[in-house]
């Protein structure tokens, strides 16, 4: 079987670990001649693409993961740069795997992306999104039921399994803060996040790690590090973005657990029954704790935030290590059994 997958291939390291989830579960369950990527984020799916590429050159396309349903200014509302007309003309099967909702609290679907989606679903094989309440989201504005699966980048892990043949469950806390879009993200609260995090970071017995997915973050960790009293290393973004991806990976694995902010930064680690605790800034950060069973973790940026809470929440996490573990662990394994039955369901449809 030859795959075309269309993923967003910029900027953000995230989206690299779930392009490798996703390709982990095609390899696993069909017969994969190979996988080719294009960029879902700057390919226009035209005509000429449509009926020249897709059509003749491939026999499934695969769309997703991703927090692609965004953007009011992209043509369609979302990512997928296909005019709504062409999208019948796609004669292979296609299937829209694990995709979320990333518009912020509050803010509707336009009309054309209501408009498009439907279409999308309409012609897919197989459309799906993430567990992190997207289903709750959209389903009332698209006015149809959703299929949601597991986040691809829950299945990364399967490729790198030399990342942690050792493991010091003591050694490291990763810090993982998002700065891109940062006045929605905490609007005028930056110096309060300093402030908290750099007194969590200076009370911490553990060796810190500050954890860029994209560029913009860095320059906040900078200021965060210039209140320390402590030494913390910011990982060398440079140095391995994009094409380095292995690197990011194992520093999660060896992490005791983590504090994220971003929707990839709480997948990782729990994919690899490390425990979160999660600075909500966005409803998908709340909506997969929830979905998690670990809504207990959970700070908002913006209502809540503190270092103390921060801190409350971390010896709790210490004190019930193993048995958070334990809980992340069987998570992990009805995400795997709930893969076959639908990989199976998905596999009937295409034949």
């Amino acid at each position: 079987m030859k795959i075309l997958h269309a993923w967003c291939m910029n900027y953000n390291i995230g989206d690299y670990f779930l392009a490798i989830g996703v390709k982990n579960l095609l390899r696993k369950y069909f017969p994969v001649d190979y996988i080719a990527d294009t960029n879902l984020q700057g390919q226009y799916f035209n005509e000429y693409y449509i009926n020249e590429v897709i059509n003749k050159k491939y026999d499934l396309l695969v769309i997703g993961g991703g927090g692609i349903i965004h953007g009011y200014h992209w043509p369609n509302g979302w990512f997928w740069l296909c005019e709504k007309e062409l999208i019948k003309t796609i004669q292979i099967p296609f299937i829209v795997y694990g995709i979320g909702d990333n518009y912020w609290e509050n803010e509707a679907l336009l009309p054309k992306t209501v408009s498009h989606l439907q279409e999308t679903i309409k012609y897919a094989t197989s459309f799906s999104v993430r567990n992190d309440g997207s289903k709750e989201r959209l389903e009332p504005q698209l006015g149809m039921d959703i299929c949601e699966v597991p986040d691809p980048g829950f299945f990364v892990w399967q490729n790198y399994q030399s990342c942690y043949e050792y493991r010091d469950y003591s050694s490291k806390v990763i810090v993982q803060l998002a700065n891109d879009k940062a006045f929605v993200r905490f609007g005028d609260a930056e110096s309060n996040l300093v402030d908290s995090i750099a007194d969590v970071v200076n009370n911490l017995p553990e060796e810190v790690i500050f954890l860029p997915h994209v560029y913009d973050d860095i320059s906040l960790y900078s200021k965060i590090v210039k209140k320390l009293n402590r030494k913390v290393e910011i990982f060398n973004f440079g140095g391995n973005a994009f094409d380095n991806i292995r690197a990011f990976l194992c520093q999660y694995a060896q992490a005791k657990y983590v504090i994220s902010m971003r929707g990839h930064s709480q997948i990782i680690p729990f994919a690899h029954n490390i425990p979160v605790i999660c600075l909500s800034n966005h409803p998908k950060h709340s909506g997969l704790m929830n979905k998690m069973e670990m809504s207990d973790f959970v700070v908002d940026v913006n209502n809540e935030l503190s270092s103390k809470l921060i801190l409350d929440k971390i010896r709790y996490t210490v004190n019930n290590y193993d048995t958070i573990i334990s809980r992340l662990k069987q998570q992990n394994r009805n995400f795997e059994n709930y893969m076959d039955v639908f990989f199976e369901e998905l596999k009937n449809k295409l034949r």
